[in-house]
């Protein structure tokens, strides 16, 4: 399937997205503003959900053309982030959808899978998910940075550091006493 014809399916269904809501589109209304057949469609994509997620994949792998396919997982996760906020109008229709979040989330485990080898674990995903559809329920109203700590808090610990920083951590923490506890109550730190 040329890319052309790929590109005029995406075109009219965010055309009809920001005409209606997301549960409320059908693929009649998609081929008839792209002007192809059913045919054509299914050629291109086995669903609507295949389409949202190729949107999002396509959408969000932003950061690679920014700053190539080796950066730093800040990086791209704030490109990422900043890439949603900016098209908050299509993530906040995804992202309130279950069916259309899930092709979201597909998307993100795309990518992962493409740029590491590896698609991130369940919890990952969830933590993502999670994330971004509350994020998406406040309307995008946190900063890029306040969603990426809550983000990065969510994420399991053991894919956030090595088993030896990780070790290193418990330990630290397991001497903590009861009084180091309730000080850190009292000081908020």
């Amino acid at each position: 399937m040329a890319d052309s014809t790929k590109k005029r399916i995406s075109e009219a269904f965010l055309e009809v997205l920001r005409q209606k809501p997301f549960s409320s589109i059908k693929i009649k209304d998609i081929i008839e503003k792209a002007g192809v057949s059913h045919m054509t469609f299914y050629r291109s994509y086995s669903d609507i959900f295949d389409l949202v997620e190729s949107i999002c994949y396509e959408d969000l792998m932003l950061f690679s053309k920014i700053y190539g396919r080796n950066a730093e997982w800040r990086s791209i996760t704030i490109c990422i982030l900043n890439t949603i906020k900016n098209n908050s109008s299509f993530y906040g229709k995804v992202l309130k959808d279950e069916g259309a979040s899930e092709s979201f989330s597909r998307a993100l485990a795309r990518i992962s899978g493409d740029t590491t080898g590896a698609r991130g674990s369940n919890t990952t995903q969830s933590a993502w998910k999670e994330t971004m559809q509350k994020w998406a329920r406040n309307g995008f109203a946190d900063s890029v940075e306040d969603v990426y700590f809550t983000l990065v808090g969510a994420l399991p610990l053991h894919e956030v550091f090595t088993g030896e920083e990780l070790a290193a951590a418990i330990r630290s923490y397991e001497v903590n006493t009861l009084d180091d506890f309730r000080n850190r109550q009292k000081t908020g730190k």
